[in-house]
């Protein structure tokens, strides 16, 4: 297990709470640096998702590489990800089911189901060639797909796509939509952030339930806590669209590469650690 000097820790936990006011409150809970072997095999995380019992996965998009990534720093590698010949084209991103961890090839239009060890079980073609470009899923497994080809947002659950367009984005305020991310709640509400630093929720039933905008800018990343949503850029410079409480992920810990929630807690992926910090 990686051990930080206490007063390292003090010191860095003191300068955050400054910063971040008297509101919603951001507290340091554990920092991971990456073991020697992620940069001996010459991986670089670009995306990081909370995995079973206390562990990360970890995406190469560009070398579509998957790890997971315990407490103690041990890795586990996928078998074939990266090998030269491998038939992957374009691995977009990573999620996990109740049953399992899913992988989304956008060349191939392809949607991957691994076990919580890593092995392939089952590849599934999308029925149409929607080409995914950002996903998100909820706690009962329904992953949810933006197709820009479709200018459109599908769901896809029980090993099939609905080919008919969850929400139809060429039938809202603007006849063309670039968004930048989306996420899903605990109760399985979509929010997706547009590239305007809007930002909309909507039920499980396709309809929205609000619509602002964030002060942030040039937002990234969205992610899902309790009943807010934060919205963050690769800066480290954040917001609660709930309660415009402004947020700030310390120096040493940007530029932000990823972010994603589980319960109260957020965790910061970098190009060398993981910062994990508790919210409330």
């Amino acid at each position: 297990m990686y051990l930080i000097p206490r007063k390292f820790l003090a010191f860095i936990y003191f300068c955050f709470s400054i910063c971040i006011g008297q509101g919603l409150k951001l507290t340091i809970s554990d920092y991971k640096p990456f073991p020697e072997k992620i940069f001996s095999l010459g991986i670089e995380p670009t995306q990081l998702e909370w995995s079973l019992v206390n562990k990360f996965l970890l995406l190469d998009e560009n070398r579509t590489d998957l790890i997971s990534l315990d407490h103690y720093g041990n890795l586990s590698l996928t078998s074939g990800f990266s090998n030269p010949n491998s038939r992957f084209g374009e691995l977009i991103w990573m999620g996990v089911a109740p049953n399992g961890i899913r992988l989304i090839d956008r060349i191939e239009n392809e949607i991957i189901f691994l076990d919580h060890r890593l092995n392939p079980i089952q590849t599934i073609t999308l029925e149409h060639r929607i080409f995914p470009e950002l996903a998100t899923i909820d706690p009962w497994g329904r992953i949810y797909l933006y197709s820009k080809s479709y200018n459109g947002i599908f769901i896809f659950e029980r090993a099939e796509l609905n080919t008919i367009p969850f929400i139809d984005l060429s039938k809202e305020d603007q006849s063309f939509y670039c968004i930048t991310d989306l996420a899903s709640s605990q109760d399985g509400d979509l929010a997706v952030l547009f590239c305007d630093g809007s930002v909309k929720q909507y039920s499980r039933n396709g309809k929205i339930k609000f619509s602002t905008f964030t002060k942030i800018n040039d937002p990234s990343f969205l992610v899902a806590l309790a009943n807010d949503w934060l919205v963050f850029n690769r800066q480290g410079k954040g917001e609660s669209i709930n309660s415009g409480d402004q947020l700030f992920i310390p120096n040493s810990s940007v530029p932000v590469t990823d972010i994603k929630t589980l319960d109260q807690s957020m965790a910061v992926l970098t190009k060398d650690h993981i910062l994990i910090l508790d919210v409330k």
